[in-house]
C-alpha cells in the first residue's frame, strides 16, 4: 500500500515496467547536466534491452532505485556489486537527479536506501566517481560518509576539455557510516 499524495516523490525499486520512463529520464539527464557520463544523443533508447539489464540486476540482487512523482521518474541510483568472490563485497554507485528533483533530500534518501541494501547483501564497500568540480555532489557524498581516495586526472573529456574525477568510497560497518 502506498501512503501520501501523488504529488509526493517516492523512492522505490525500479520495476521492469519502468524501463521506458527511466530511459526517458536518463535522456533528459543527458541533456540537462554535464555531470553524467553520457552526452546528449549518446544513449540508445532501446526499452527492451534496458528492461533486460534491469532484470539481470534483479537476478544478481544488485540495486536500482528510482524517484517517482505522479508516475514520472525524476532520478535514479544504482549499485552493482563485483562479480567475483574477491570483489563481491564492493559495489559501484551511480546517481542522477533531474534539476526539478534536486534540493529535496532525494540524494540523501537514495544514499540511505543504498546503505540498507548494502547491509542486506553483505556489501561492505561502496565506491563511486564524481567530477572534481561537482561540489554539490561531493558535499552530499562526504556528508554520508564517503571519503576521497584519489583523483583520476583528465579521466574525462567534457566539452573538449579534460576533467578530473574524484574516487570516493565508504566502508560500511565503521564509525564513518551516516
Amino acid at each position: 500500500m502506498i501512503f501520501g499524495s501523488p504529488e509526493q516523490v517516492r523512492v522505490r525499486d525500479a520495476e521492469l515496467s519502468d524501463a521506458a520512463a527511466v530511459l526517458k529520464m536518463l535522456n533528459e539527464l543527458d541533456q540537462e547536466t554535464r555531470f553524467m557520463m553520457l552526452e546528449p544523443g549518446e544513449r540508445a533508447l532501446d526499452v527492451a534491452r534496458f528492461a533486460g539489464w534491469l532484470a539481470d540486476l534483479r537476478l544478481r540482487e544488485d540495486c536500482y532505485l528510482v524517484a517517482v512523482r505522479a508516475g514520472e521518474v525524476l532520478g535514479f541510483t544504482h549499485a552493482e556489486r563485483g562479480l567475483y568472490r574477491r570483489n563481491r563485497h564492493s559495489a559501484n554507485v551511480v546517481m542522477g537527479l533531474l534539476p526539478q528533483a534536486r534540493g529535496q533530500g532525494l540524494g540523501t534518501k537514495f544514499l540511505r536506501e543504498i546503505d540498507l541494501w548494502a547491509k542486506r547483501f553483505s556489501v561492505t564497500r561502496l565506491e563511486l566517481t564524481v567530477m572534481a568540480h561537482n561540489t554539490a555532489a561531493i558535499r552530499l557524498y562526504a556528508k554520508h560518509g564517503y571519503a576521497a581516495e584519489g583523483v583520476r586526472r583528465a579521466s574525462l573529456i567534457v566539452d573538449g576539455e579534460p576533467v578530473d574525477e574524484l574516487v570516493m568510497a565508504k566502508i560500511l560497518g565503521t564509525s564513518n557510516e551516516s
